[in-house]
């Protein structure tokens, strides 16, 4: 048997990591896989980087790590004119670090000799900024699917715990995304989410855990000056998605389209979002309403 601990969306957060680091050694696994976004939001990506890069785990970049690969070329599409991550990414992570993310793979293929191979991709295997929800609907997800030979495959991007089983004209997809260690938007803050997973000749069988941890240290360095000041109207959002694991700036993006078309954020408006309360419900996606009660 073959025992992988599977890990995604870190987002900078070191303490998180650190448990789960901590955690999984308990697990004993063969090997530690991380599906992408180890880097942005959270404060600590130049340590995640390190940590990870020193470990010698198997890694492919997400969405997030081309914030910063493509920040500032014409690869940049328009509308991340108003982004502050990137600028921030760029400049707060050292060259010869950016220079490991510039050689990351963007997707893998693991082959045991005991086991299933076993792909690895971001959001869907052909892109990495979008992917499953639990509710998207079976045939919109099988329709990334076509070709991908693999019948086990690791996701993230979507910043929840799931497993789904599809078929389709003979082909099976076991998809499993083992939530977002660093920012899960599931009403869990101060537990992050990992996977054990164990294969054989059977296939591959998921073990869905999580590492509490104290979030002092991340909350205290999200209320720093300097974060404050490198992400300006966002800070406040990124901030309460980490505090309260719950989605804040997809809703602000809604409310702000609705409310001040066409209008650059502002510290006002955020601050207008916020004190909405229970009103930013009206504004989230209704599969991260997960653990509302």
């Amino acid at each position: 048997m073959t025992r992988l601990a599977v890990l995604n969306d870190i987002h900078g957060n070191l303490p998180a990591l650190d448990a789960v680091i901590a955690d999984m050694a308990h697990y004993a696994p063969d090997a530690v896989v991380v599906a992408g976004d180890l880097i942005n939001l959270g404060p600590f990506s130049t340590e995640v980087l390190e940590r990870a890069f020193a470990l010698d785990w198997a890694v492919i970049r997400g969405n997030h790590e081309f914030y910063l690969l493509n920040h500032n070329t014409p690869r940049a599409p328009e509308h991340w004119r108003h982004y502050t991550t990137p600028a921030w990414l760029r400049r707060t992570i050292p060259v010869h670090l950016q220079r490991r993310v510039a050689a990351l793979p963007d997707t893998l293929t693991l082959v045991y000799p005991d086991a299933p191979p076993l792909r690895v991709v971001h959001g869907y295997p052909d892109t990495h900024w979008d992917g499953m929800y639990p509710g998207t609907p079976d045939e919109d997800v099988l329709a990334h699917y076509q070709g991908v030979e693999e019948e086990a495959v690791i996701c993230g991007h979507i910043h929840l715990t799931q497993e789904r089983h599809l078929r389709q004209n003979g082909s099976t997809w076991q998809i499993m995304n083992a939530g977002a260690l660093g920012v899960p938007l599931n009403g869990r803050p101060g537990e992050a989410p990992y996977m054990i997973l164990d294969g054989d000749a059977h296939g591959w069988q998921a073990t869905y855990l999580h590492a509490a941890y104290d979030m002092a240290p991340l909350l205290d360095a999200l209320e720093s000056e300097t974060y404050r000041e490198a992400h300006g109207s966002y800070a406040a959002l990124y901030t309460e998605e980490f505090r309260t694991a719950r989605l804040r700036v997809w809703p602000f993006n809604q409310w702000r389209a609705r409310r001040y078309p066409g209008q650059p954020p502002t510290q006002a408006m955020t601050d207008e979002f916020l004190a909405l309360g229970e009103g930013i419900w009206d504004y989230t996606h209704r599969d991260f309403w997960i653990n509302r009660d």
